[in-house]
């Protein structure tokens, strides 16, 4: 059990973040849209042309329930387009026609590739922009350079095909030729069509058929079974900083500015600076790691700070408890309130943000973001200043950061041994507060070390000790890897980084206060000499 009382749980630490943002290529709605049918042909064969055709193609809708499209790698993208122009077999895809709109109830992916594709737009061009409010991250810019790269590599753009109509045979590409004759043909995809008119039928089919050919994570299923629900408003909002499809549009006015505005601003606390591509290039990090593809961690992030169950991907049973939903609004604005108090807390300028350091708590030696550790410490310091320990932790906060720093490994290894779900929150939980405990006590760190070692609740953190997380072997005139390089920067980054005038500890960008060394009350100069940088928290209780 946690001395202070800290037993909490989180679910899946994120997604994969090397794929393709194709989300805005077909625009979500509601299953039960109030919409005039049209007399749409439920045709078993769907050509490029009806894709390109504003009729059909501008009807094709994903459930407001269906999760992100944000799955396929650029070279699953380009196989799945390859494979269309080759007549390989491609499975059917499943559609719901309601009112005006086709539903895709199963192959939103692969029918967003051809859009992709017809469209030239894979996450960052005309359609993705403005989906996403023309704040489309750095990584999703990359990747979708990457696919279209390989597009034109390997099977040449749409706008090629286009303009190879009519040309005489030898001024086409030669690995084009067969494919613009299946073009022409009307190679199709094949269509099933869900044919009852009951939006819950076609609602079971979805989860069915997802359930068992791509089975849904645990927190990816409870954020689509709750999609009403403030946590997973607040979390998708959070994630697009206020932009992409608009889960709150039926809320009132002022209630969606907010939601977007207190979601802008989030992302910012948590996911700025960008991180740059491959390895650590700077110390200067942001939170939370990569903020792209980061919907679970979000997701957890809010029902921890909302004392809501958090989804353990570890787990065989799912949570059973429903989501409370919100009709108005109210709630998610209230949800998004106690998000800031939290990430405040860890980072921020206001007087009770202790400016933590990520690359002290949050990443490993090589650079990769730990969630587990982030909840960890965001509950660690929300104890602390509930039971008035807040003074106590500064006051030995530069040794217990350098104790963390000598021996990183120690977070990693309860990761690995108890993986990212319950289990390894509340252990990871513990051993900051047995760290913390001993250090209080006026241990060493060699103290702390042997004491581990001899307790069986904790000696596997002496014995599990494996090989070099950089996973570098020396060899003369060898290259490093990233691994190596990311350890590198970290290691040079926190020799140099700044820290605390007052407790000693080091200092994040977004946290820093300038202090008087002598008080301005005390006839404290505003000179250079005189000044200091300090954490918030410091600052304020300096007084």
């Amino acid at each position: 059990m946690s001395s202070l009382g800290l037993i909490e749980c989180w679910g899946a630490e994120g997604m994969a973040t090397n794929v393709v943002n194709l989300d805005a290529l077909i625009p979500r709605e509601d299953f039960n849209v109030d919409a005039k049918p049209l007399d749409i042909e439920h045709d078993p064969k769907i050509p490029l042309s009806k894709l390109t055709d504003g009729f059909f193609g501008g009807s094709l809708r994903k459930p407001d329930f269906q999760r992100e499209t944000y799955h396929w790698s650029p070279s699953r993208v380009v196989d799945l387009i390859r494979s269309f122009l080759d007549g390989e077999l491609i499975p059917a895809v499943i559609l719901w026609q309601s009112g005006s709109y086709v539903f895709v109830i199963d192959g939103a992916h692969r029918l967003s590739a051809l859009l992709a594709w017809l469209h030239d737009d894979y996450g960052d061009r005309a359609r993705s922009q403005k989906y996403f409010d023309y704040r489309v991250p750095d990584e999703q810019i990359r990747l979708a350079k990457r696919t279209r790269d390989l597009v034109q590599k390997t099977i040449g753009p749409y706008a090629e095909y286009v303009a190879a109509q009519g040309k005489p045979a030898d001024d086409i590409r030669p690995d084009m030729r067969p494919r613009i004759a299946r073009i022409n043909a009307s190679h199709s995809l094949t269509a099933q069509w869900v044919l009852s008119r009951d939006p819950k039928v076609a609602e079971d089919s979805f989860f069915k058929i997802n359930q068992e050919a791509s089975p849904i994570d645990p927190t990816e299923r409870r954020i689509i079974k709750g999609r009403e629900s403030a946590s997973a408003v607040s979390a998708r909002a959070i994630t697009r900083a206020g932009g992409g499809h608009r889960y709150w549009q039926k809320f009132a006015t002022h209630i969606r500015d907010e939601i977007e505005s207190r979601s802008k601003a989030l992302y910012e606390a948590l996911y700025h600076p960008p991180m740059d591509e491959g390895y650590l290039k700077s110390a200067d990090v942001p939170v939370a790691g990569k903020g792209y593809n980061s919907l679970p961690f979000v997701f957890d992030l809010v029902n921890l700070a909302n004392d809501q169950k958090i989804t353990d991907s570890t787990a065989k049973r799912p949570i059973k408890e429903d989501l409370p939903k919100d009709p108005t609004g109210e709630l998610t604005v209230g949800y998004l309130k106690r998000v800031e108090s939290l990430v405040e807390r860890v980072t921020g300028n206001e007087s009770k943000s202790y400016g933590v350091h990520p690359l002290v708590y949050f990443y490993s030696r090589t650079g990769t973001f730990q969630p587990v550790a982030f909840f960890a410490v965001a509950r660690m310091l929300k104890r602390l200043e509930e039971k008035g320990l807040a003074e106590q932790f500064l006051e030995v906060r530069e040794r217990f950061e350098n104790y963390l720093i000598r021996h990183r490994e120690g977070i990693s290894i309860i990761i690995h041994k108890l993986g990212s779900g319950t289990r390894s929150l509340a252990r990871m939980e513990a051993y900051f507060e047995r760290v913390l405990a001993a250090l209080l006590a006026g241990a060493s760190d060699e103290d702390i070390q042997k004491g581990l070692a001899g307790e069986q609740e904790w000696k596997f953190l002496i014995q599990d000790r494996g090989p070099s997380e950089t996973h570098d072997q020396p060899t003369a005139g060898g290259s490093f890897n990233k691994n190596t390089k990311s350890a590198t920067v970290i290691s040079q980054g926190l020799a140099a980084a700044v820290r605390c005038g007052i407790c000693g500890g080091y200092i994040h960008r977004n946290s820093m206060h300038i202090d008087h060394k002598h008080r301005k009350s005390e006839g404290g100069l505003n000179s250079v000499e005189n000044a200091h940088v300090a954490h918030p928290i410091c600052d304020a209780l300096k007084g």
